[in-house]
């Protein structure tokens, strides 16, 4: 997959995350099936904000010729990913996280690779 692609998928799925985080945080923690609360709204709101800045960034180096710069936000989103994707896997085998974490987990992964 070009490096074009990659950062238009991620940039859209990123947008997806910060909208859904600002105005709806709850239907991730529904579809995760983690319990919400007010806090955690609260945070869920905060990290909407990074996710819009992921999307941002991803959106407008898509374009850009291989470079440091390049590498430099590829090895950043990739290491990300597979962060998150491991806190998911170790979040749902410790019973914290519903099944409904797997989405995110594989999708995690998927944009790591």
């Amino acid at each position: 997959m070009s490096f074009k692609t990659l950062s238009s998928i991620t940039s859209v799925v990123a947008f997806i995350l910060f909208a859904n985080f600002l105005v709806f945080p709850d239907l991730l923690f529904y579809i995760f099936g983690v319990e919400g609360s007010d806090s955690a709204y609260f945070i869920g709101k905060r990290l909407s904000v990074l996710f819009f800045g992921m999307s941002i960034l991803t959106w407008f180096s898509r374009n850009a010729e291989h470079s440091e710069a390049r590498q430099a936000i590829s090895l950043s989103i990739s290491i990300s990913m597979f962060a998150m994707a491991f806190l998911g896997l170790f979040e749902y085998f410790r019973g914290f996280a519903g099944i409904g974490i797997l989405i995110a987990v594989i999708t995690e992964m998927l944009i790591g690779y």
